[in-house]
This record gives C-alpha cells, sequence and structure tokens, in this order.
C-alpha cells in the first residue's frame, strides 16, 4: 500500500467517524401540531412555552402568580382538579426557606391502588431569565404529556402531576411537597425534567441505586433513549442538585432528564421561547409520555434490581448491562492481552521490559496532556482578560478545536519519536496495558464510566495482533481495513465524551483538563491505527494538526467577543448599608465596559460584599460609592425572649418594608443551637452543603407582606448581633437621574440586577 495514501486513507476515514458521532448525537425532529392526539407534539407544547415563559417569574413576582394560575388552568381544562400546597418550603441542605405554591393534580388510575408515579418539573424561573427551558420545558412537556395521556387508554396506576415552586431557590418545592403532602407517600418512582441551556440531547443524567428496572424501562418504552452511566457517576460527586435530590433522599426511585446544550442561554434572557431547541423539548415529551405509560402499567413490586451500566452509541443505539459483567469484561481483556504479548514477543515485536517502558510512556502522557491542557486554558484566558477583545472563553467552540488539534499534534509528536526507540508492540500494548490498569480502577470506584475503556480496550488487543509481528509497510489492505474497523469502538464512545465534557464543563480549567484526558484515553486506544499512519512514512498528522490548531486559536481569538448575538452577562446591585448610611454600585463583570463604567468608575476596586451575599458564594465585584437614597431597611421585632441555662430563645419578626422578593439573615458571631422559620425546623449548618465556616444562616424567598417569624436558640446570654438583607430584582429609581439600559450585547444573569439594603439589629 502507498504510504501517502494508506496515511491520507486513515485520516479521511477517523474523521468520518468523529464526524457521524458528533452530527448523529442530536434530539429528534419535533412533532407537528397534527400529530396523532395521543402522540407528543413539541409544536402543541410550544403554545405552553410561549404562554408560561413571557418574562422572568421567579417566587414572588406578579409573573411568578401568573404562571401559576395558567398552570391551574390547563390541568383543569384537562379534567383534572388541581390543588395548591401553600406552605413554608425548608431545605436544610441550601439553609434555605421560603413560602412556595406547589401545583399537584392526579390522574387516577383504573387499579384503585395508591402507588403512584410522579411527573415533575418546577415552574418557577430566576429573575434574569424567563426560563424557556429552565424549567418551562419541563412545564410544557407535562402538560403536553397530561393531554396525550387523556387522549389515549387509560393507565392501570396513578400518574401524579406535581409542579414544584422555589425549585430554584433550594429546592424548596419539592422539599415541602415530601415533608407535608399526602400524596408524597404513594410516590413509587419520580420522573423529573430540567434544563441547563435550550437545546441538546434530553438525556438522563441520574437515577437512583437499584436501577435496572428503571434503565430498562427507559431503553424499552421511549423513542429516542439517552443516557449514560459515566455521566450519573460524574453527577453524583458535583456540587449540583435538582428537586429530584430531595426525592432520593426520602428513597424514592428516580429519573432524572435534562437537556444542555447552549449554556450560554442559562439562566439569562436568552433562555426564551422563540430560541428554544423543539427537537430537545420533543424529546423531553417523549421520554416523560412513554415512562409514564410505562409505568402506569407496571408493577412496582418489581421495580428494584441490580445497578447497570448504559451509554449511547450514534444517538441511536442505547445499550445496558449488568455491572458485574464489568469483570467479565476486564477478564477476558486480561486474557486478550497476554495473548497479544505472548504473539508480539514471539515475533520480535514486543518484549516484558519494553511493554514496561510503553506502559510508563503511557501512563505520563496521560498525566502530560492535562497539565498542557490546563496550561492552555490558562493562556487562553489570560490573553482574552489583558490582550484580547472581551468574550465568552467558557463556551467558544474554537478554543476547544484548538485544545484538541494541539494536543493531537502533542501526541502524534511524541508518539513518533518513541516509536523510533520502540518496536510496535511495545507501545501498542503498553497503552493496553495503562487502559487495563485504568479499566480496573474505575470498575471499582467509577463503575458506571468503565465502558469507556473497555469496550475499546478489547478493541485495542484484537487490533494488536494485526499490527505486530508483521511489516507494516507492506499491511495488506484487508490487515489495514480491519485495523480501522476496530478504532470504531474508541471513536464512537470517546469522541461524544469530549463533545459532552465541552456542553457541560465548557473550556474552562476543569473543562480543559478533562478532554485533554479523554484525548490521551482516545490516543492510547487507536494506538494500532497510528502504527499503520506513522510506518506509512508520513509525517502529515503531527504537521496538519499542528497548523489546525494555530487557525482554530486564530480563529477563537478573532470571534471569541461579547456581541448582540452573544450578549455578556453580569450582575449590577445596589447595596446599602442602612447602619453607616453608605451604598455602593457593584457589578460582577470579569472587565469594566463602558455601561458598568457609568457605575463603578473606570478603575474602580474588586472585592467581595461581606455581609450582603452568602460568604460561601465565590463571587467578587467592582465596587464603587452610590448616593444613598431613602430606600426603607429590613425590620425586626422582637417578641419573646426566654432565658433557659446557657441559651435563650428568641421569637422575631421579620419584616421587609420595601416588600423585598428575598431575605438573607446571619449570625457570624453567635452560635445558633436550633432555628425555626414559621414554626418549620431549620437545619444546622453542618447540614448544608456549603458551609460558612459553621456559621449560621438562612436565605428565606418569597417574603409574606406580614414578615416572617423566626426563632432562635442562641448559646449563650450574651447578645444576639443578627444581620438582615432584604434582596430585591432592580435597580433602585433615581429622580432626575435615569439610568442608561443595558446595551444590546450585555444582559442580566441568575439573580439578575437587584437591590440590597442592609441592617444589624442586637438583641
Amino acid at each position: 500500500m502507498s504510504g501517502r495514501r494508506t496515511s491520507l486513507g486513515i485520516l479521511f476515514f477517523t474523521l468520518i467517524v468523529i464526524a457521524l458521532s458528533v452530527a448523529l448525537n442530536r434530539p429528534p425532529g419535533p412533532a407537528p401540531e397534527t400529530a396523532p392526539a395521543a402522540e407528543f407534539s413539541a409544536e402543541r407544547a410550544m403554545a405552553h412555552e410561549f404562554a408560561i415563559a413571557q418574562k422572568p417569574h421567579p417566587m414572588g413576582s406578579v409573573e411568578h402568580d401568573r404562571v401559576r394560575d395558567i398552570v391551574v388552568s390547563e390541568l383543569t381544562r384537562f379534567g383534572l382538579a388541581p390543588q395548591i400546597q401553600r406552605t413554608t418550603g425548608v431545605t436544610n441542605l441550601y439553609q434555605a426557606a421560603g413560602s412556595v405554591e406547589n401545583i399537584v393534580a392526579r390522574l387516577a388510575g383504573t387499579s384503585g391502588r395508591s402507588d403512584a408515579v410522579l411527573l415533575a418539573a418546577h415552574y418557577d424561573s430566576v429573575a434574569a431569565g424567563p426560563g424557556a427551558g429552565d424549567d418551562g420545558s419541563g412545564v410544557a412537556a407535562l402538560l403536553e404529556t397530561l393531554r396525550a395521556l387523556r387522549a389515549g387508554p387509560p393507565l392501570a396506576n396513578d400518574v401524579i402531576f406535581l409542579f414544584t415552586d422555589g425549585e430554584e431557590d433550594g429546592l424548596l418545592g419539592a422539599s415541602a411537597f415530601l415533608a407535608e403532602h399526602p400524596w408524597a407517600h404513594d410516590v413509587r418512582v419520580a420522573v423529573n425534567f430540567e434544563a441547563r441551556g435550550n437545546a441538546g440531547v434530553s438525556q438522563m443524567f441520574e437515577t437512583s441505586s437499584g436501577n435496572g428496572q428503571l434503565v430498562a424501562a427507559l431503553a424499552n418504552a421511549a423513542p429516542h433513549p439517552a443516557g449514560s452511566s459515566l455521566t450519573y457517576e460524574i453527577y453524583k460527586h458535583m456540587p449540583n442538585d435538582t428537586d429530584m435530590t430531595q426525592f432520593k433522599k426520602n428513597g424514592v426511585a428516580v429519573l432524572n432528564f435534562a437537556f444542555i446544550g447552549h449554556w450560554e442561554a442559562y439562566h439569562t434572557p436568552l433562555d426564551n421561547p422563540q430560541q428554544l431547541d423543539r427537537g430537545s423539548l420533543q424529546q423531553h415529551g417523549e421520554s416523560a409520555l412513554s415512562l409514564a405509560r410505562h409505568f402506569g402499567n407496571a408493577d412496582f413490586a418489581q421495580l428494584p434490581s441490580d445497578d447497570v451500566v448504559y451509554f449511547n452509541v450514534l444517538g441511536k443505539w442505547f445499550f445496558h448491562y449488568p455491572k458485574n459483567r464489568i469483570w467479565q469484561l476486564a477478564g477476558i481483556a486480561l486474557v486478550l492481552f497476554l495473548a497479544a504479548a505472548l504473539y508480539a514477543g514471539g515475533a520480535g515485536d514486543a518484549s516484558t521490559v519494553g511493554i514496561a517502558k510503553g506502559l510508563l510512556a503511557s501512563l505520563g502522557a496521560m498525566i502530560l496532556l492535562p497539565i498542557c491542557g490546563f496550561g492552555i486554558v490558562k493562556l487562553v484566558a489570560w490573553l482574552q482578560l489583558r490582550t484580547l477583545r472581551d468574550g465568552d472563553v467558557v463556551q467558544s467552540p474554537f478554543y476547544l478545536l484548538s485544545l484538541c488539534a494541539v494536543l493531537t499534534a502533542l501526541w502524534a509528536f511524541c508518539y513518533r519519536f518513541l516509536r523510533r526507540k520502540r518496536v510496535p508492540g511495545d507501545l501498542v500494548l503498553g497503552g493496553g496495558a495503562a487502559l487495563i490498569l485504568l479499566g480496573l480502577l474505575m470498575g471499582k470506584w467509577l463503575p458506571g464510566g468503565s465502558y469507556v475503556i473497555l469496550w475499546p480496550l478489547l478493541a485495542l488487543l484484537l487490533a494488536a495482533f494485526f499490527v505486530c509481528g508483521a511489516p507494516l509497510e507492506s499491511l495488506s489492505r484487508s490487515h489495514a481495513f480491519a485495523v480501522g474497523a476496530l478504532s470504531v469502538p474508541a471513536l464512537l464512545l470517546i469522541v461524544p465524551l469530549i463533545q459532552g465534557f465541552y456542553e457541560a464543563l465548557g473550556f474552562t480549567s476543569i473543562g480543559a483538563p478533562a478532554t485533554a484526558l479523554v484525548l490521551a484515553i482516545l490516543f492510547l486506544s487507536l494506538a494500532p491505527l497510528f502504527e499503520i499512519a506513522f510506518a506509512a512514512g508520513s509525517g502529515l498528522l503531527p504537521l496538519a494538526a499542528l497548523a489546525l490548531g494555530v487557525l482554530c486559536f486564530l480563529a477563537g481569538a478573532a470571534t471569541t467577543q461579547y456581541s448582540n448575538a452573544h450578549p455578556k452577562p453580569s450582575i449590577m446591585a445596589y447595596v446599602l448599608d442602612a447602619d453607616t448610611g453608605k451604598a455602593l454600585w457593584a457589578s460582577s463583570a470579569a472587565r469594566v465596559d463602558p455601561w458598568t463604567e457609568k457605575f463603578v468608575g473606570v478603575h474602580p476596586a474588586r472585592a467581595r460584599l461581606s455581609g450582603f451575599y452568602p460568604d460561601w458564594l465565590p463571587l467578587k465585584f467592582f465596587q464603587n460609592e452610590a448616593p444613598v437614597l431613602p430606600l426603607p431597611a429590613p425590620e425586626t421585632q422582637l417578641l419573646q425572649s426566654t432565658p433557659a441555662g446557657e441559651a435563650r430563645t428568641l421569637l422575631l419578626r421579620i419584616t421587609s418594608p420595601r416588600h423585598a422578593r428575598a431575605l438573607l439573615l446571619s449570625a457570624p458571631e453567635n452560635e445558633i443551637l436550633a432555628s425555626w422559620a414559621n414554626e418549620k425546623k431549620l437545619g444546622n449548618p453542618s447540614e448544608a452543603r456549603w458551609n460558612s465556616g459553621g456559621k449560621w444562616n438562612l436565605s428565606y424567598a418569597n417574603v409574606p407582606p406580614g414578615g416572617i417569624d423566626l426563632k432562635l436558640i442562641v448559646k449563650g446570654n450574651g447578645a444576639l448581633k443578627l444581620w438582615v438583607v432584604d434582596r430585591s430584582p432592580g435597580l433602585p429609581e433615581i429622580a432626575g437621574k435615569p439610568f442608561a439600559p443595558r446595551p444590546a450585547d450585555s444582559m442580566p444573569h441568575h439573580s439578575g440586577d437587584e437591590t440590597l439594603v442592609r441592617r444589624v439589629f442586637v438583641f
């Protein structure tokens, strides 16, 4: 075979498979409004989206009440009798509480049993965005699912529809439902729908232990099942939560779905119905409808089972198998490795010492590439901050492609250098040994992700028989074709991970090293393909990869900038200390731009806003003096003070005369032994995910007009110093000085622009 033609053929083949693995990893097309009545239609569901996600609708807003009434009206129109659960929700995990209004409705089954499947989504949004994806997509999917269920045959089991309130303020509605609603005891499996973006595949990213039957239900019932047990394993170790965190804590079996494409829209004005991917909504709804029908006729006694490994291939095929098969596959890999080592050794293409050196080189590469990835992302961040125009580096596809191309070039240069000193079997089997070690470690500590290693490893070891013991320069076409075919498992299973890490983590100091590690695993798995390409004597790959990396870097530098299409996200806050009579403008932007300059000046100081935001929140703000406005401060009334030995019990009523949406309470100088809000027991600081040095604090959302009642048991008989901050959306008005509106290339995110007023009380 011609060397140049062989190298070009291998490169062309690899690029085709990579392109397919990315292009086919997409949601299905949306079903039209004319779809059969018993089927889910994204276009029909979009009518709900446009009604719900017109404006931001956080708890405590007029828009929130409008959305609540729409959901109640639609449930009634579809023949159900919705309830509104009004109570105080408490989530110890976030030291949060709030006045919630959950919407709950029940579609009765024919069996008469109380067992039910629950479909859930939250209907509140953040203050900065209208929430079409997060979580209008879930609400719309459930309403259209209910309509389709009513149009089809009745189910045996009940289906509970739960539209939670206060998810964005700390999973408050889910906590309240589980703590107080009588139907919570009937739930046998809960299926939740979320979004962190407005596009992409709706994946089942979280489930519960003993998930074999849950995953089988998804695989057999859903038209387009998607999910990965690796994603679930990673999610378990991340500080992220949805309403299903509370359900799992209460022992409920769960399936949790979300799409995370176009992260830029998350918690911003870009999360609107016009930009929502209809295919993502379609996949959301298909999963909701199919699982409602499956579990609506299921025997819940058969639900518990063993855990399984599961994953997608080409966005179409969904595989799952018991976790105990991991060790069977690992055993097969060990046998193949020994056989390949004996075969290569007998042919003079490997030795024990050579394989050991190949193993060390492979492990070194798995360390080197992530280090280089971290260095590259830090370099790009420095250039963007100091030299280049301000832009969204995190979501830049060109910088990601540059990273991948440069690391590919680095790997190829190193591999070419090493193969001059080692025979093919040493490097191929040394890489195989590294993957075996990694596979065994993952089988023990990250079993759901073991498929990423084991299946490419098995293919690698089979390919080793074709490249060891034969002159690669004259390798037959059939052998070259076999090696190419055996590279497909690695490309199909590992390349989508790079895409997934980009969507989930972005081009960040965590995402870039993680991507680099995945690339290292891919390159080890493709060692036989590298051998054939380099045996042909071509230096095309490293040079082409390096050139591509440079071009993509230049493209990233030229295009990564904020614009009308990609606005710059930030929070602008007015903070007033009512005790000292001082006020500040504060901006979370990374750079001062012409708009923020009007508030914070040209060269503002940058620091935390201690006492206005929780200490665990890693936010720093540009700050500058602001005019002191006559804004009413929060008020606290002592209703009762009762000494009890070495402690005091205080009953306080806290109000916001300016009717702020939320309160932040803290007692940094006191030890709080126990606390209650509106007679609901609050958690201790040790229970919180983010602990402010063991100090007590509380975020309360949707403050009632009459305020909240706070009961504290304070250690000791000294004075209690209570810090109270009330927070409201939007900036205050200054008479005769209208604010310049945000320009088109700027947008609020998360809590949005807000006004904070603080006062400290001593009791």
